[in-house]
């Protein structure tokens, strides 16, 4: 909806935040129902969806230094229910950034996926959600915050916290954004600051504890 006044800043296709808040919407709406004869149905159809999008996101949406290692090794134009490069992904899309960004021990969600294409940008809000609904696995989630507290100077800094990382710059910012001066870069939707996000954060470093 915001599209409609803001440019499309890349977020067409499924975008990370939008399946964790689904996700966690669905876990909500099971929690307030009671299972009787009238709704039974309804909870295994949002328990299979549930199991589907956990499946989807844990498999598809990870990478740390394994998965960025496999994926440079991907064949490409497989076309069958056995080819382990499903959406057809060129290892050419990983930037250049990412192999110096990401910590040993970290790996994170990147922030959209389609067919014939990676966005391998840190989406702050997703990641943070995917961590406070359990969308990811406990050892993904970890690693999330490992990314989070190894890479503090660029995703805080001085006005903490950025909504993704890195900014769009240069050609990649004309083009994706259509030179719009409400996101150049390291503003707003395009790496800006987001103090907002902070208590997301806090909360997402209770859900880990939670669960130690």
């Amino acid at each position: 909806g915001s599209c409609m006044i803001d440019r499309r800043m890349g977020i067409h296709g499924h975008p990370l935040e939008i399946q964790a808040l689904f996700y966690s919407a669905l876990r909500s709406s099971r929690e307030m129902l009671v299972v009787n004869d009238g709704s039974k149905n309804l909870v295994r159809a949002i328990n299979n969806r549930l199991s589907a999008s956990s499946f989807h996101i844990r498999e598809y949406y990870w990478v740390d230094m394994r998965k960025i290692n496999e994926i440079y090794r991907y064949k490409t134009e497989e076309y069958s229910t056995e080819a382990t490069n499903k959406f057809n992904i060129y290892p050419e899309q990983i930037p250049s950034w990412l192999m110096d960004w990401i910590p040993e021990e970290g790996g994170y969600l990147i922030g959209n996926l389609q067919p014939a294409h990676m966005d391998f940008r840190f989406f702050t809000l997703g990641n943070l959600w995917s961590v406070v609904s359990s969308l990811g696995t406990p050892k993904q989630n970890e690693a999330i915050l490992n990314v989070i507290e190894s890479k503090w100077d660029d995703l805080v800094g001085n006005m903490p916290l950025k909504i993704c990382y890195p900014a769009l710059e240069s050609e990649d910012w004309r083009i994706i954004t259509g030179s719009d001066p409400k996101n150049t870069p390291w503003s707003y939707h395009n790496g800006g600051s987001w103090p907002t996000l902070l208590w997301q954060v806090h909360l997402t470093s209770f859900a880990i504890c939670m669960f130690c």
